[in-house]
This record gives structure tokens, C-alpha cells and sequence, in this order.
């Protein structure tokens, strides 16, 4: 069996880099999200890294819109009438920040450059969307024909002239061409002032706001005289923009702070699309009543699925994609049946039954009824519910639907994830004489594979699903038949270890040298006794609450990582799932984290997360996965 190389994982291109055409010939429509999305309003779309904030955006370019074939595809071009200007994220704001730390006026110059910077990425997004959109195939195009605009060369002059003097160009530009050759220069000058910050030669905020006209201007403003320009000139004047900003994060707190407070007042010919990830540390007054609000000023398009049968669905349909980019066909019509050619059943499969009949809960056979037998008798606190709560097993299966949900049904996971992982577990031996069980010694135990498990742990992430699942289904092409549990398991291992890597590098700013998965083991660990303790908690403690006592660097550390998709918010403290802090949110470990931590891919009641930490660690020491994983496998895993 082939290893699995670093290059494999998260083998996925970041829409980012990616041409809006490309997008669209591999886009997976979101149609909830994206019918959201197409609204002329103002719209937030919050997603962990890898939920497909870009993609989307990228999705209303026109650029990309002429790509779109499939009749599906075709009514959804319909629904919005709104030209987008697409701003893609600029790593130029971290350069800024970080060469401006000993500037004593550094918020007040950071707002500035950073507001500076933006407008000029505008103005270049400005332009880039006229160009789609005197594309001459608009015109061919029965769904896309509303958005073309006939522009000759005299009033591209015009235009041209006209952004000479709004944009504070040096000179008089005559063509799209000339002005982004002036913009250029823009770039340049801004860079030339944070040199002369960084070395003295500018000591204060006036010097800066005198040195260029352009300085001054603001992302909105640049847009608008843009709009003011083209419609006129171009006789549109009736025309609505969509300035869509991606990857508002990476930007400075002030910017951040600025674009935020523009959802509730802006030119009405603009509708602004902010793409964010869910946490931020900067500090908003949420009960101000100047402060924008979700469903009033803006519509939150939230990407993280609350519902794991969607996600799964999303998953499935990702997965179908990446098994038609391999050239791969099936005769089976239902994803799933294709699905489970490539990754086979999971152990876990609700709705599985046995050709002996009776169901998985019907004895001597049924998957759910072995699986419940065995941890009763080998786990004595297991046992000891059962009694208390009168279930009897060998009659589970005669039950109505309604009590065995009740009695059975909610515990499935957490009874096969304690089969593996529970406490030792007294026994007798054939001479009468008692001894304890060890717990499974397997990393990846096959409770985590097969199809249902492993689009679970995908949790409709695309980046997460093309990293994990593309892999497999290359050996899957390059092999044939259902691919081995224990290739699965490599795959899987090796995700978990590039995850946990990534995690490492996030710092928690206490002075005590902790990361974020220091964190995330600790809770992990407590979560994980709550399952695999001695004593068998029919309702364990599966999510957290971020209480008022948790430290500020830990709730700043846990917000990268949720940015990072390690945590899940299950609500927020006003059940508006908004941008912002975590204060008072309920969370829980992302899927892909639950074999690392031998928890069942569910979640129970919450618990305050100040708890957690002021708990000693303790429990079981689990082999913590490494880099090597990702180039090794033990022996016996290999083929």
C-alpha cells in the first residue's frame, strides 16, 4: 500500500489563487447560501478556513458566471441583477502592521495606510469588473445579457478621465489600461511611506496625510466615484454594484472596524459582501445602537452546517465531484451507493440491516444489538445502566421507533466509541478468578472509516473533504474496489497530523509558551473521560460554554482556532451566530479532532469551559500524532 506523502494532504487549491473560471467549472453550489448570497443586500458570510467563503464570492463575478452551463446553474444567474466588484484579500496588510509597531501613532497611521492601501485594491477591482463587463459573449448570453454594457472608446475616455481626477491620479489617463498603470504607482508610494516610518524619516500623522492626495481616500468613496463615473458616462445610471470584500480577518482592526460600521450606512447604489471567519479579536459593543445589526443592516450567511445530515449531503455531493475529475463512472445512481463503492459501510450506519433480517437492533446478529451485548459485558458501569434504567436489550428491537430512540438509539456512538476506548473493564477467566481488560491500543479504529464516518468528519468543509477524501479516491482509481480500512485509516491519520501542526503554530499570549492545541488537548482529554470514564454518563459533556472566567489570551487563542475550523459554534450568546467574540458561545471539537481524542462524532451537553481548565490534567496518555505520521505507518498497517 502506498504511503501517504505530505504533498497528498489538504491536496486542494485555495480559491484565493484561483481564476474565477477555474472556480466555476469545479464549484459545488451551496444553494441555500448562495440564494442568500444573491440578495441585493448587505450580506456577512462567516466560515472557518477552507468553508468556501471565496469560492462564493468569486462566484458573482461575471468573469465566472459565463462558465456556468447546467440549467441549474443557468436560473440561479436570475436572481440577482447587481454588478460585483470582487476585492480579493491582500497580504500587504501584514507588512503594514508589522512595520509600523514602533510608530507611536500606530492605530491612528495603521487606519490610514490601511484604509489607503484598500481603496487602491478597489480601484483595481473596479476595473478588472469593467472589463467582464464589455465582455461583447454578455451580450449572446440569455442569462447574463443584463449585465453587458456597450462602451466605446470615446467614453472609455471620458470614464478614464473623469477616475483621473476622483482617484487623485499624477496624470491625466485616457485608457482602463493607463489608469492601472497610474494605480501602480499608488502602491508604490505607500510602500515608500512606511520605509520612511520604519527608518524616521516621518514622525508624525500630518506628514503622512499631506505627502499624497490619494492618501486620504477611503475604500467606499473610491468605489463611489467610481459608480459616479461609469454610469453616467456609460448611460447606467440606474445600475447597483456589489463591492464584495473577502478575508476581512487578515486586515487591521481599524479596517475591520471601518467596513463593519459601513453595513449600516452606504452609498444606496452599493450593496457591500463582507467574507469573514467567525472570530475576532477586536472588541464590539454588541448592544450599541450604532452598531450594525443581523437581519436589520445585514444578512449573516453562517457556512459552518449546524445540521450534520446537510453537511453529509454537501459532502457527498464533493466527493461525486472529485470521483468525476478522476474519470471515474458508476452504475449505481444514488451518491450514496457510489460513495460506499470507494469507502465502503461504516460500522455506524443507522439505517443498516442485516440480510438475516430483524434489524441492527435484533438479536443474535444486528450490528447495534452485538455492539451494545459486548460493552455490556465487559463494562460494568454500562451494565449498571441498563439495570438502573430497565433496558433490555434482547428486546430492544420489538420497541416503537419513539422508545428505542430513547433507550438505545441516542447512545449508539457513544457505546462503540467505550467498546474501544472505555475504562478496564473487569472479567473471569475460565478458572473463576477476575482480571481487567485493556482498551483498544488502535489509533484509528474502524468506528472513524467507511462512508458515513469519514463525510462526518468532513463536516461539508471542502478544503477539509478535497485534502482528506482526494487521496483516497486517486488509490481508489489506481487500484479498484473498496478501498482497505486500513488505507483509510493512513489517509485519515495523516490529516489529523497536518492538522495538528497547523493548530501548533497558534500562540496563547499568557507568557506561559502554550499553543492552541495545548488547549484543545486539555479540553479534549476532559471530554474525553467524560465518554470513556469509569462511570458510564448516558448524557456527557460533548460541547463547551465560553464563561466570563476564561482568561482573554485563552478565548483569543480558541477564536483562531475556531477561525481555523478546530471548534464549531453550536450558538453565541445572542443566537445571531454574528461576527465577533466567543464570549458566551457554545462550541464544540471539530469531527476531524474526535479520533484523536477517542470521542463519538456527536455532541452532548455543554460545560463551562473554565471548568475544564481548572481541572488538573489527568487520564489516559494517548500517543499525540505527529509529523512523522504523515511519511509512516506501523507495520502492521502496511500492504
Amino acid at each position: 500500500m502506498p504511503k501517504p506523502h505530505s504533498s497528498a494532504l489538504f491536496e486542494t487549491y485555495n480559491a484565493r489563487f484561483v481564476d474565477p473560471q477555474t472556480v466555476a467549472d469545479t464549484f459545488v453550489l451551496r444553494d441555500k447560501e448562495f440564494r442568500l448570497l444573491c440578495q441585493q443586500n448587505n450580506s456577512i458570510i462567516i466560515g472557518p478556513r477552507g468553508s468556501g467563503k471565496t469560492t462564493l464570492l468569486k462566484m458573482l463575478k461575471v468573469g465566472a458566471q459565463i462558465r456556468w452551463k447546467t440549467m441549474k446553474q443557468a436560473k440561479t444567474l436570475r436572481r440577482f441583477s447587481f454588478t460585483p466588484i470582487y476585492v480579493g484579500a491582500d497580504r500587504q496588510f501584514d507588512l503594514l502592521v508589522g512595520s509600523l509597531r514602533d510608530f507611536k501613532q500606530i492605530t491612528e497611521l495603521v487606519e490610514i495606510l490601511g484604509k489607503a492601501l484598500l481603496s487602491v485594491r478597489v480601484k483595481f477591482a473596479c476595473l478588472d469588473t469593467v472589463k467582464e463587463i464589455v465582455d461583447d459573449r454578455l451580450e449572446d448570453i440569455e442569462n447574463l445579457s443584463h449585465q453587458y454594457v456597450r462602451l466605446n472608446k470615446e467614453k472609455e475616455v471620458r470614464i478614464c478621465n473623469t477616475l483621473s481626477l476622483s482617484w487623485g491620479l499624477s496624470e491625466r489617463a485616457h485608457s482602463f489600461l493607463e489608469v492601472r498603470s497610474l494605480l501602480h504607482k499608488h502602491i508604490s508610494k505607500i510602500n515608500t511611506i512606511i520605509e520612511r516610518v520604519r527608518y524616521n524619516y516621518i514622525k508624525n500623522i500630518e506628514q503622512v496625510v499631506s505627502s499624497e492626495e490619494f492618501i486620504t481616500h477611503d475604500p467606499i468613496y473610491s468605489c463611489a466615484a467610481f459608480i459616479d463615473a461609469f454610469n453616467s458616462i456609460a448611460g447606467t445610471d440606474s445600475k447597483v454594484w456589489a463591492l464584495c470584500i473577502d478575508e476581512l480577518e487578515i486586515m487591521p482592526d481599524p479596517l475591520q472596524k471601518y467596513l463593519f460600521a459601513c453595513l449600516r450606512s452606504i452609498d444606496q447604489r452599493i450593496v457591500l459582501k463582507l467574507a469573514t471567519s467567525p472570530f475576532s479579536a477586536i472588541t464590539w459593543e454588541r448592544a450599541s445602537v450604532d452598531r450594525p445589526m443581523p437581519g436589520h443592516d445585514f444578512t449573516v450567511i453562517n457556512l459552518a452546517y449546524g445540521n450534520k445530515r446537510e453537511a453529509k449531503r454537501f459532502t457527498a455531493r464533493l466527493l461525486d465531484a472529485l470521483l468525476l475529475a478522476e474519470g471515474t463512472r458508476f452504475q449505481a445512481k444514488r451518491p450514496t451507493e457510489r460513495g460506499e463503492a470507494v469507502l465502503g459501510e461504516s460500522p455506524i450506519r443507522e439505517g443498516a440491516t442485516l440480510p438475516a433480517g430483524g434489524g441492527p437492533y435484533a438479536p443474535p446478529d444486528g450490528a447495534h444489538y452485538r455492539r451494545f451485548v459486548s460493552l455490556r459485558e465487559k463494562d460494568v458501569g454500562f451494565r449498571q445502566f441498563l439495570e438502573d434504567r430497565a433496558i433490555v436489550l434482547e428486546k430492544l428491537h420489538k420497541e416503537p421507533e419513539s422508545r428505542r430512540a430513547g433507550q438505545a438509539r441516542k447512545y449508539i456512538w457513544q457505546v462503540a466509541i467505550r467498546n474501544e476506548f472505555g475504562p478496564t473493564n473487569v472479567f473471569t477467566r475460565p478458572d473463576q478468578t477476575e482480571a481487567r481488560r485493556p482498551p483498544s491500543k488502535k489509533r484509528i479504529p474502524d468506528v472513524y472509516l467507511g462512508y458515513d464516518s469519514l463525510l462526518t468528519i468532513c463536516e461539508g468543509n471542502p478544503r477539509t473533504t478535497i485534502g482528506l477524501l482526494r487521496p483516497i479516491v486517486k488509490h481508489f482509481t489506481g487500484v479498484g474496489g473498496v478501498v482497505k480500512k486500513e488505507v483509510q485509516a493512513a489517509y485519515l491519520q495523516a490529516a489529523i497530523a497536518k492538522y495538528i501542526s497547523l493548530l501548533s503554530t497558534i500562540p496563547v499570549n499568557d507568557d506561559g509558551g502554550r499553543s492552541a492545541i495545548d488547549l484543545l488537548d486539555q479540553i479534549g482529554e476532559f471530554l474525553s473521560h467524560e465518554v470513556n470514564g469509569q462511570i458510564f454518563k448516558p448524557e456527557p459533556s460533548l460541547s463547551l460554554k465560553i464563561d466570563n472566567n476564561v482568561p482573554l489570551p485563552v478565548r483569543e487563542a480558541l477564536g483562531s482556532a475556531m477561525n481555523q475550523g478546530a471548534l464549531v459554534m453550536l450558538s453565541d450568546d445572542i443566537d445571531a451566530f454574528d461576527y465577533g467574540a466567543i464570549s458566551g458561545a457554545r462550541l464544540r471539537l471539530s469531527y476531524l479532532l474526535c479520533p484523536r481524542y477517542h470521542l463519538p462524532l456527536t455532541f452532548g451537553q455543554p460545560l463551562r469551559l473554565s471548568t475544564i481548565l481548572g481541572r488538573e490534567r489527568g487520564g489516559r496518555i494517548r500517543r499525540h500524532l505527529s509529523m512523522r505520521d504523515l511519511f509512516e505507518m506501523d507495520e502492521d498497517d502496511k500492504s
